[in-house]
């Protein structure tokens, strides 16, 4: 049986005085989507998996601290963001620059050959944006987060979230068309 969870305002209130079976529900209701944001900015499974891990950890610390059930999804993104990019910025003094793009690890079991290369190339690309740019697409397209909703939740401002969205969108074009170029070389 595949029924949807929603997690509601009345398990909210549970999870704000520490009841496991309300935080139970509201991990499975975000677990999937905070590991694809994850794994999109991070681009490592590894490290997806660390920052899902330390989110959710921090949502079942913090959660008595939030007061409006409204502003719960993007204080939920809000911490992931945050904890992603210190994982990536921790990571990067690690590890020399080669190794920082490395693409996410894939099982490419239920995708098509041709499914498979495509969502490859637009990770690989996403990773080649700058660390904003990467986020604003990830919320926006991804998440299905509004403009108003990511400037929250990246502390900014809504004109400065919508240069970063046309300036992410233009760039992922050119990395994308590059890309093409290449591969295009490589036929020849």
């Amino acid at each position: 049986m595949n029924r949807e969870i929603k997690f509601t305002k009345e398990d909210f209130e549970k999870l704000k005085v520490g009841d496991k079976d309300s935080f139970d529900l509201l991990y499975q209701e975000y677990y999937l989507v905070l590991f694809r944001t994850a794994l999109l900015i991070l681009g490592k499974k590894e490290d997806a998996e660390d920052v899902l891990q330390d989110t959710f950890v921090s949502i079942y610390k913090n959660a008595k601290s939030l007061s409006d059930f409204e502003k719960l999804r993007p204080w939920i993104f809000s911490i992931l963001k945050n904890t992603s990019y210190t994982r990536y910025k921790k990571r990067k003094r690690e590890l020399p620059d080669e190794f920082v793009l490395d693409k996410a690890e894939e099982s490419p079991t239920y995708l098509r050959e041709d499914d498979f290369a495509e969502r490859s190339e637009i990770q690989d690309a996403l990773m080649n944006l700058k660390e904003k740019e990467r986020e604003v697409l990830v919320l926006y397209y991804y998440n299905d987060f509004t403009i108003a909703e990511i400037a929250r939740i990246c502390k900014t401002f809504h004109g400065t979230v919508k240069s970063r969205l046309y300036r992410a969108r233009r760039n992922l074009k050119k990395e994308l068309l590059k890309t093409n170029e290449e591969y295009e070389g490589e036929l020849l």
